[in-house]
């Protein structure tokens, strides 16, 4: 049990060992000696490892494997061999010492051990805790994930920040952010035939075998990777499916949903109505009356009737069982919209003469059996406005309210009440309205114009909230465009310096090397002196012996000769050490150029790497100017708006051929569905369906969010739940995919053992490249830099290191944490790599160099996971003492913190631009802050554990 429930413990309701009974250990009468993995891993497994894993480590104790337990964690061993009586896990867990183990209550809902199981512990502990066999990786015995653990320990968002994937336990979770809801569970099909105890081990919704560690998208949202213990898998998002694509017949004219989703209904020009069963995927009966285009359609709240309006100046009401025309009312001019009021009693026409009339539903009187005769009277309407300059193009009912929108040529949005004809509000859209929408609970109303532009108000104050144009795919391009620009012009910057820093170190080289040949010149000098000195000493020296030749016995000769030859001696010193003085100058002449050539050779390469990232900037300018211009033209009309069922995002279709979804409060650019001509009407159903209508076709698509598993990396493809024969020797606790999508990394490995990073090829499934001792033990985080050239990996062995993709190369070992190396990430200019660790701290390091730039020390335990943000200097760090923070690198500065939260944090991210971040952990809530103000979006409880309990 983890050290931040046994401080919990003593903090909030302290049981001390006199309060809690020790458990006696029982002899557990075994006729063999204790097996680790047979009798004392289970028990382990089942009771301490949901917070002692190699991962969580509460306390930097892991209790997974012997070699781990012996060395124990922040307390020292956890077990002596062959001393049960001096062994920590064996007296905590018996609760004869303090803080008892594991405690009560605990939010991991962990009991605590019986006496039989501490007799197994004891045995083994006194026979020596003895490593034992691991069993065959083939003979895995898998048993169900406990239903009470919700924890999160990995999450990922994806490019476009609409996406979250959270690995909780075993499930992969997908939340659709714009609409605040829980999108999909990942369901392995595989898994769904286990059993366990004559009953399925899994239910719907599981992913792994094995809690899941991590989770990673690709670049273009379309891979989800998820990794568990020996295996990753790839799940596969599918963006739309069309389920039905029928000739529409003659040109439509109108568009309406059933508020059930089950059917649709269609004007046309000839003026014929055709109805469409989208329940049974059945075009179905026409309906035949009027005598011009049909421009307004609407089903009535309950769905047997429908109403039309058309330029032959009539309304008709259709009982839809019959398929008969019911009823009947003329109007004074063409029809070019209808709504009917949230009860069904009030009619709503919109008029070629810029006039809305207001009738009741009682107006459409029955004709006459056997002829067309208008009453003698015709009904007059309820009220009339006349606010309009140009005719009312679209009509739309705010849901639950008797307000509605009425959009016109005249560049306006009005808002009215329906019942008593009153203007409430006016949006301005500055051009010809084509179609207008409101989102499901009422919130927020869109328009879109023939100028090509869509806004978005907040229709409580009128304040718009966002403007759509152009197209999304090439906004979004515009935004990375503009990222990749930032990027190319801090390297320009990096470059330049270093050219200073190469230009500087050239010229003190060549002052070197001139110093050194200064001394080299005085060393020749002094050396020709003291050769000139030796030999005339040596002149001297036979000259004395000459002299002491001739007269051998003279003792003032003798002396001179003694003289002569001390002083030859001394010379020849002199010129030895002379010598030698120039033999060190000549070679620090040779070293001084040497160096200077590198200098040059460093000063050039310098050169050329600033005229490249130049270059390289001056084409990314280029080429986002270029973006911008395409982007900034004068965009296709824009002609048909809708809100999906849950307001999430709205559709917009027009002359572009294009369908964009866009998110329907903040207009960021999601993604684009083709067509292939215009799109005329969009209209979305309630139950997730989206109808669209163009170049002559009606077209049923489900755009609901849904993934679908493409390939597991690991198992055998013939036997998908053995992993015996997988590459993966144990977790897999990191994934990332390369900047291009190509590739995806994997890290992991063999705790105390092993480190492991693989790289594979997405498309083929195939490994690309396994890394050759990596580590010396188990990785936990690996990335890749942004431009996809450098992978940066951190380990339990307490080493950062970065590696060359194309070739595995390693480049450099940064050290300096004092623990596990638990996160890491590369800044996008690769200036500079942060790290964080199980030391409680957070490094940033000189990418380049090597050298450790400075340490954040603001955490108070484990820092779980760390990231910079988008292309900027921000960091975003989880920890285990409960707190996101959010740092600036170059200055250290913790300028935000996210707190309150009850329970340790194992992960948080950030969208690219920051204005999302979201954090989670062990007690399985995920919050969503905007990162710009700090306030919480929005959070997602885990469920129930009666339910989860249901779905394993």
């Amino acid at each position: 049990m983890s050290l931040r429930y046994l401080l919990l413990l003593v903090l909030i309701a302290p049981l001390s060992a006199a309060e809690t009974p020790a458990i006696q250990p029982v002899d557990p009468q075994l006729s063999r000696p204790v097996d680790f993995y047979q009798d004392v891993f289970p028990i382990l497994e089942a009771k301490c490892l949901a917070c002692h894993n190699v991962k969580t480590k509460e306390g930097a104790l892991v209790l997974e494997n012997v070699d781990a337990i012996l060395r124990g964690g922040d307390s020292g061993p956890a077990v002596v061999a062959g001393k049960p009586e001096e062994s920590l896990l064996l007296k905590l867990a018996s609760r004869a010492d303090e803080p008892v183990m594991p405690p009560l209550p605990n939010t991991a809902q962990a009991q605590p051990l019986t006496p039989k199981e501490l007799g197994l512990l004891r045995q083994w502990i006194q026979e020596g805790a003895q490593r034992g066999n691991p069993p065959p990786a083939s003979a895995i015995q898998w048993r169900p994930v406990p239903s009470h653990i919700r924890s999160v320990q990995a999450l990922a968002l994806d490019p476009l920040g609409r996406f979250l994937a959270a690995g909780r336990a075993n499930r992969v979770v997908l939340f659709d952010l714009s609409e605040r809801r829980e999108a999909a569970q990942l369901t392995d099909p595989a898994l769904l035939s286990v059993q366990f105890n004559g009953a399925p081990m899994y239910g719907q919704g599981s992913s792994h075998q094995d809690f899941v560690h991590a989770v990673a998208f690709s670049p273009d949202g379309r891979w989800l990777a998820s990794a568990g213990y020996r295996e990753v898998k790839l799940w596969e998002r599918l963006t739309e499916q069309r389920l039905y694509d029928w000739e529409a017949g003659p040109p439509v004219t109108a568009l309406a949903l059933a508020s059930d989703g089950t059917q649709a209904a269609t004007g046309h020009a000839d003026g014929s109505v055709r109805l469409w069963n989208l329940a049974a995927g059945q075009p179905g009966p026409t309906l035949a009356g009027h005598t011009a285009a049909v421009n307004g359609v609407a089903f009535s709240p309950e769905g047997d009737r429908l109403y039309t309006g058309s330029d032959d100046k009539t309304v008709r009401r259709w009982d839809l069982a019959a398929a008969q025309e019911q009823g009947r009312l003329e109007t004074p001019a063409e029809i070019k919209a209808l709504l009917l009021s949230r009860d069904g009693t009030i009619l709503v026409t919109a008029h070629q003469d810029n006039r809305l009339r207001y009738w009741s539903h009682e107006a459409l009187a029955p004709q006459p059996a056997g002829g067309d005769a208008a009453p003698s009277e015709p009904p007059k309407p309820l009220r009339e406005n006349a606010d309009h300059g140009q005719p009312v193009t679209a009509l739309a009912l705010v849901p639950g309210t008797d307000e509605f929108l009425a959009g016109s040529r005249d560049g306006n949005v009005r808002m009215y009440n329906i019942t008593n004809g009153g203007q409430v509000r006016n949006f301005g859209l500055g051009s010809p309205v084509l179609d207008v929408a409101v989102s499901p609970k009422g919130e927020r109303v869109a328009a879109a114009g023939e100028n090509g532009i869509t806004r978005i108000w907040n229709r409580a104050n009128g304040q718009q909230l966002a403007e759509l144009k152009g197209n999304p795919q090439l906004g979004r391009e515009v935004l990375t465009t503009t990222d990749d620009l930032t990027v190319a012009r801090n390297k320009v910057g990096l470059r330049d310096e270093e050219e200073k820093a190469a230009d500087k170190d050239r010229q003190g080289r060549e002052e070197s090397l001139k110093k050194a040949q200064e001394q080299r010149e005085a060393a020749v000098k002094a050396r020709d002196e003291a050769q000139k000195k030796f030999e005339e000493a040596e002149a001297k020296l036979k000259e004395a012996e000459g002299k002491l030749a001739e007269k051998p016995d003279d003792e003032a000769l003798k002396k001179a000769r003694e003289e002569a030859d001390k002083g030859r001696t001394a010379a020849q010193e002199a010129l030895k050490k002379a010598t030698d003085a120039l033999d060190s100058a000549e070679r620090a002449v040779k070293l001084s150029d040497e160096a200077l050539q590198r200098a040059q050779q460093l000063l050039e390469e310098s050169k050329q790497a600033h005229v490249a990232a130049q270059t390289y900037a001056k084409e990314t300018e280029e080429r986002l100017n270029k973006l911008k211009e395409a982007h900034g033209q004068s965009p296709a009309a824009q002609r048909c708006l809708t809100y999906t069922s849950l307001g999430g995002q709205l559709v917009v279709g027009g002359d572009a051929n294009r369908l964009d979804l866009w998110d329907g409060t903040t207009g960021a650019a999601y993604e684009s569905l083709t067509a292939d001509q215009p799109v005329l009407f969009a209209e979305c159903s309630a139950n997730g369906l989206l109808v669209t209508v163009s170049g002559g076709r009606l077209t049923v698509r489900d755009i609901r969010p849904q993934w679908q598993l493409a390939a597991r990396l690991g198992p055998k493809a013939d036997s998908p739940l053995d992993v015996s024969e997988s590459p993966f020797i144990d977790r897999v606790l990191t994934l990332s995919f390369s900047p291009d999508g190509k590739w995806l990394l994997t890290g992991g490995g063999e705790p105390s053992r092993s480190g492991e990073l693989i790289l594979w090829d997405v498309a083929s499934r195939q490994i690309v490249r396994t890394f050759t001792e990596p580590h010396s033990d188990t990785v936990f985080d690996a990335e890749f830099s942004r431009d996809g050239k450098l992978i940066v990996s951190g380990a339990a062995d307490k080493f950062v290191k970065l590696f060359e993709t194309e070739t595995g190369r390693l480049i450099r070992s940064f050290e300096g944490h004092t623990n596990h190396v638990l996160a890491v990430s590369i800044r996008a200019d690769d200036s500079s790599l942060a790290s964080g660790g199980a030391d409680n701290a957070v490094k940033v390091w000189n990418l380049a160099t090597g050298e450790q730039r400075r340490t954040m020390n603001n955490f108070q335990k484990q820092v779980t996971s760390l990231d910079y943000i988008g292309v900027s200097d921000n960091i975003v760090a989880s920890g285990g003492d409960k707190t996101v923070r959010l740092f600036t690198a170059s200055n250290g500065n913790n300028f935000r913190t996210y707190g309150g939260m009850p329970d340790f944090l194992y992960a948080a991210v950030a969208s690219p631009d920051q204005k999302l971040i979201v954090g989670a952990g062990e007690d399985g809530v995920i919050h969503v802050w905007d990162g710009n103000s700090g306030n919480e979006l929005m959070k997602f409880e885990p469920p129930p554990i009666a339910e989860q309990t249901a779905q394993n």
